[in-house]
């Protein structure tokens, strides 16, 4: 994941609701496994093994996001833990389809978890957080962020 990603996820998730995180977490997945088939084509076995680490610690954070007091959570419970044991046959294996598997599924998942943020209205998960607006400045094609700080102790006690 590039510097550039990181950023925007951060920023993103500083400004997320629940389901808006859920969507960020099989973003990330997605950009880890994509990363992944990457390093195992150039075999960079070092750097694939840690991609799919990151992807199955995304997989994680999925799991315990799941409230088990609905029926659906238990559909996705499976869901989850076959994609952390496919993965872990790809790093045993080595092979790409497992990892084309997984982002198959989470693909679709994420798209409906799109159209799911649709519907949610709720307020940003962390509370006191920077809002970030850019827009272009006077220069040719240069962007430029500026932040809008309201909580000069960011939600932080000294």
């Amino acid at each position: 994941m590039t510097k550039e990603q990181i950023n925007s996820y951060t920023r993103r998730i500083s400004e997320a609701n629940e389901t808006q995180m859920i969507t960020i977490l099989y973003e990330m997945t997605l950009d880890y496994l994509a990363d992944a088939k990457k390093a195992l084509f150039a075999k960079d076995y070092d750097r694939y093994d840690v991609e799919l680490t990151r992807a199955q610690n995304c997989i994680t954070e999925l799991i315990r996001s799941l409230n088990m007091n609905y029926e659906i959570a238990h559909t996705f419970m499976q869901l989850y833990i076959f994609a952390k044991r496919h993965l872990i046959t790809a790093a045993i294996r080595r092979e790409g389809d497992y990892i084309n598997d997984i982002i198959s599924i989470f693909e679709k998942m994420r798209n409906c978890y799109k159209e799911l943020e649709k519907l949610n209205e709720a307020a940003s998960v962390i509370e006191g957080a920077q809002h970030v607006f850019a827009g272009l400045t006077y220069g040719p094609g240069h962007l430029n962020e500026t932040v809008a700080d309201p909580y000069t102790n960011r939600g932080y006690r000294a």
